[in-house]
């Protein structure tokens, strides 16, 4: 898997955006050029393609949404990293303005969400068509499973090995091998590896 994209500290120039434009409206699937092995189903959107890094072997499901930053209203930041062998579930929300960063061969479930932004609710914008955003990494493991309907919130780090229950919501940092259930989610169970 190749490096993350270096932070942009100001606005790309028109090229770059210009060529985000036009990549957002050609067929996911051309990815297969720079992407070895990459399945994309159907309806897939990714959003600012430039700031996407896929390893090997990457599944992206029917009507999966990859928004990886790269706007004026996240500062130009963000990004979404996908390692070898991680499938993106129908139906599932990647909001990476505050960087997304998922290990190999994880899972995550149909109608998942990672959001790695949210709104600031303390704006004075909050009443406004661009109230404030705060923009926060993600970072999950090798190996992590993520249930259906499942909801990782920013500056969450999953360990290896982690089982997120349907439909939990998770915030926070969890050691290898916890599996988290509920709304919010706590951690009912540590697998050691041997």
């Amino acid at each position: 898997m190749t490096n993350a994209p270096p932070p942009i500290e100001q606005k790309p120039g028109f090229g770059h955006r210009l060529s985000d434009f036009l990549l957002e409206r050609l067929p996911v699937w051309l990815a297969k050029l720079a992407a070895p092995g990459l399945r994309c189903e159907p309806g897939v959107v990714v959003k600012t393609p430039s700031r996407l890094r896929l390893g090997r072997n990457v599944v992206l499901q029917r009507r999966a949404t990859l928004h990886c930053g790269g706007k004026d209203w996240c500062a130009w930041g963000g990004g979404i990293e996908l390692a070898d062998g991680v499938v993106i579930g129908t139906n599932c929300t990647l909001y990476g303005a505050g960087t997304i960063r998922i290990g190999a061969y994880s899972h995550l479930g149909p109608g998942a969400m990672i959001m790695a932004q949210a709104g600031d609710v303390t704006s004075r914008n909050r009443l406004t068509s661009r109230p404030g955003h705060v923009n926060e990494p993600v970072t999950i493991g090798q190996g992590v499973w993520i249930g259906a309907g499942a909801v990782i919130l920013g500056n969450t780090t999953l360990g290896d090995n982690c089982v997120v229950g349907p439909n939990s919501v998770v915030s926070g940092t969890y050691d290898e091998g916890t599996t988290l259930i509920g709304n919010p989610a706590r951690a009912v169970q540590r697998r050691t590896s041997e």
